[in-house]
């Protein structure tokens, strides 16, 4: 009978882990900066990344809109730096894209999709 309960304490340890480990990435899913490159993520209507790319080891492009304006920025480990403002012109062609691309689905979504694959 000791086994049992044994058996049950770490079963009920490994359930907790899985359910925290899920709520931590939900969290860092919408509170932090999408990692995938040319993927626009939301943080309210003021400010959304419509693009990223990786120019080197902790070093990335950014374009990113604010409000109406969009930016070129160069990311750093220490720092952010404004390489350019956008005109208008340049700037149309990057928020129809973005405007047009579906929204990053969350972890239960994928975790639905995969387990009705199988």
């Amino acid at each position: 009978m000791e086994n049992f309960w044994s058996l049950l304490g770490v079963l009920a340890v490994v359930a907790l882990i899985l359910y925290f480990a899920y709520a931590a990435t939900k969290w860092i899913g919408t509170h932090s900066l999408p990692g995938s490159a040319g993927t626009p993520r939301t943080n309210g209507d003021r400010f959304r990344i419509l693009a990223q790319l990786g120019v080197g080891r902790n070093e990335r492009l950014v374009l990113a809109r604010l409000g109406e304006r969009c930016y070129l920025l160069g990311v750093t480990e220490h720092q952010i730096t404004l390489l350019r403002e956008l005109d208008d012109d340049e700037a149309a062609s990057w928020l129809a894209q973005s405007e047009s691309a579906p929204e990053i689905p969350g972890f239960r979504e994928i975790l639905t999709r995969t387990l009705r694959k199988k």
